[in-house]
């Protein structure tokens, strides 16, 4: 077959009954075309005697002179089945079929068509067109088409259509022949053999691509065609299983691996895994992907590999490998608040993001602790490498080991093939996240201190280490140390961990920051929107009072479920309802709860506005009482005396 830059080479095989020397028609209709085909490919006309036929297709075989071979349909089913050359056979010309019937009308004959094998059923469907009585026929062999032809002519049909070689025959007999290959039809045909040609050069062209390829790669890896058969192998697959006899292109894929579903593959078009044992403890991973070509299985690709090289690369490649889930998003400057005990827990993270050490990070539920350990792990030399954060309640405790600490393969029922790595494997060289590192369970504390101690991790089920670079971060909304007392924490993992320690103020404690907050959260849900910003601000603006005196059990997310409920409401203004029906939890609590529990917060934690409201709740609430006001308050007489006498408490009066 024609390879790199080598024009294709087809030979056009012309047998006649008995060749003398002369071209037939058919050589000179193809001489007629060639030049045409110049630049496309290396064409060439071979004419030989039917006797001489074999002979000559096998001499251009042994000489390796042609890719395609072109020859009368008889000519072609009989030479494919002694030579492997690709044969093409000449089409049919359906134009000089008609030109045959038109012939023999004039003559006023009947026609023959004498075709090899089968007949044209084309014509049979056009039969009750024709003006003239048209026959068709069949031939096997040469003898049989003598006496078909000699049969036609006894019946009275004076022009006979057919190949050369039937057009020889109809001629000896006293008909006249008719060649039922036309120009176009040869055309037609000399395409058809460039088409194959390039379809096979390209062919070729990918496995030597695919050839280069695997021979380069250190797993052992099989190309498969359709059949199942080798088309490609390179030497690691041999080194790797050692087999008696090598594999070698041309082979039988199942013979060499008989337990895999090779077949399942190719036919199916799902990619199956399994693994093989050889001699001792050697164990080989092996996938079959089939090839797919414009939506139909052209192959398969069989890698094999040692699955204790897999682990090794796996733990070695770990730390370049960076998923998205695992990055964090924040930076210091993101987090927002002037209140001084939130400034003041920012620069103690900003502080101890130069360092390796570990931190413990405490705050009630939804200030931020996430948001503060990302802020960490961004300012840090570590940002490059993975941030992966797990909250150790949010898991069952089963699954949250296998989760911290990977497994490998066997550790227990329905475990990944290969084993998998855990999240500690995941952050090496960067960050871990220990959220709500309270909750975790006894027994996985003992092997968490265990891990942080020795710096390496050991997977369940798997017998040797895997050591690991980790920056810990970790955090909680309980007390540990009376975790401690209450035997739910362990004492030595406390002081492991305790090392940096920061503490988020909650945002009840942080009211001075709430306007601030507010108006970032809102400015982010308008996304540039100014006029809803500003309906939404206008809301907020008569909430703020309420906003100010509330409790923010949930904190910073409280805050955020409250605002976008607020951003919601803006954008409906027709449809509006009191605020007590839309923020029910701002006005559910009463008035004397609300003073009652007012000394909790130092009055100067509010803004003028939200005091003056404040007060006058608080007075209308023990019927103007300024003695019992004052105390609810937690001031004095003069001072609460001092504040209703102010510009803006006279105004709201």
């Amino acid at each position: 077959m024609a390879t790199g830059p080598h024009k294709p080479r087809i030979i056009a095989l012309i047998n006649h009954l008995t060749f003398d020397g002369h071209p037939s028609k058919l050589t000179l209709t193809l001489n007629e075309i060639l030049p045409r085909y110049e630049q496309q490919a290396d064409i060439q006309i071979v004419e030989t005697s039917v006797d001489k036929l074999l002979a000559t297709a096998k001499s251009i075989e042994r000489e390796q002179r042609a890719d395609i071979l072109i020859c009368s349909s008889a000519s072609a089913e009989f030479l494919r089945k002694k030579i492997s050359i690709t044969i093409l056979s000449f089409r049919m010309g359906e134009y000089d079929l008609i030109r045959a019937i038109n012939l023999a009308r004039e003559r006023g004959t009947k026609a023959g068509i004498l075709t090899h094998q089968r007949t044209l059923k084309e014509l049979e469907e056009m039969s009750s067109l024709f003006t003239v009585e048209v026959s068709q026929a069949v031939y096997t062999s040469l003898q049989e088409a003598r006496e078909k032809v000699r049969s036609l002519v006894d019946q009275g049909y004076r022009v006979i259509i057919g190949s050369p070689t039937v057009v020889e025959l109809a001629e000896a007999a006293g008909a006249e022949g008719v060649f039922a290959i036309n120009a176009d039809a040869v055309r037609l045909t000399l395409d058809d053999a460039l088409a194959i040609c390039h379809s096979r050069a390209a062919e070729a062209q990918k496995h030597r691509r695919i050839h280069a390829v695997l021979k380069n790669l250190s797993e052992g890896v099989i190309a498969l065609d359709a059949t199942g058969t080798v088309f490609s192998v390179n030497s690691s697959m041999n080194t790797l299983l050692q087999p008696d006899q090598p594999i070698s292109i041309g082979d039988r894929a199942t013979e060499h691996f008989p337990d895999i579903d090779i077949n399942g593959v190719l036919k199916k078009g799902a990619a199956i895994e399994s693994h093989l044992s050889l001699r001792g403890s050697q164990r080989l991973a092996i996938s079959v992907l089939p090839i797919m070509e414009e939506g139909q299985i052209d192959g398969a690709i069989l890698t094999c590999q040692e699955i204790r090289e897999i682990q090794r690369a796996e733990r070695r490649l770990r730390s370049q490998s960076r998923p998205s889930h695992f990055i964090a998003k924040y930076h210091f400057e993101q987090l927002t608040g002037e209140e001084q005990a939130f400034q003041q827990a920012i620069q103690l993270a900003k502080l101890y993001a130069h360092s390796n050490s570990t931190v413990l990070i405490t705050g009630e539920t939804g200030t931020g602790k996430e948001l503060f350990a990302q802020s960490i792990h961004n300012a840090s030399g570590r940002q490059q490498m993975p941030f992966v954060a797990i909250n150790c309640a949010a898991f069952p405790e089963t699954l949250l080991e296998s989760e911290l600490f990977g497994y490998d393969e066997g550790a227990f029922t329905g475990t990944r093939k290969g084993g998998k790595p855990g999240l500690f494997e995941a952050a090496h060289n960067g960050t871990i996240f220990l959220d709500e590192i309270g909750d975790m369970p006894i027994h996985l504390q003992t092997r968490l201190l265990r891990v942080l101690q020795e710096r390496q991790v050991l997977r369940l089920g798997g017998s040797e280490p895997t050591p690991i670079n980790i920056r810990v971060i970790a955090a909680t909304h309980r007390d540990l140390k009376q975790e401690i007392a209450n035997n739910r924490f362990r004492e030595d993992l406390f002081y492991r961990l305790n090392i940096l320690r920061i503490s988020i103020p909650p945002l009840r404690k942080r009211t001075s920051d709430i306007p601030l907050l507010s108006k970032l959260l809102t400015r982010n849900l308008a996304a540039g929107n100014t006029d809803q910003e500003q309906a939404a601000n206008e809301i907020l603006n008569a909430l703020m009072p309420r906003l100010m005196n509330h409790q923010w059990s949930g904190n910073i997310r409280e805050l955020e479920n409250l605002i976008e409920r607020t951003f919601l409401m803006s954008q409906f203004p027709g449809e509006s309802k009191p605020l007590e029906a839309l923020f029910p939890e701002l006005f559910s609590v009463a008035k004397e709860h609300h003073a009652i529990n007012a000394p909790k917060e130092s009055l100067h934690n509010f803004g003028k506005a939200a005091e003056i409201t404040l007060i006058q709740e608080t007075l209308d609430a023990h019927d103007g009482d300024m003695t019992k006001t004052a105390k609810a308050l937690g001031i004095s007489r003069s001072t609460l005396w001092r504040r209703l006498r102010q510009p803006q408490a006279k105004t709201q009066n």
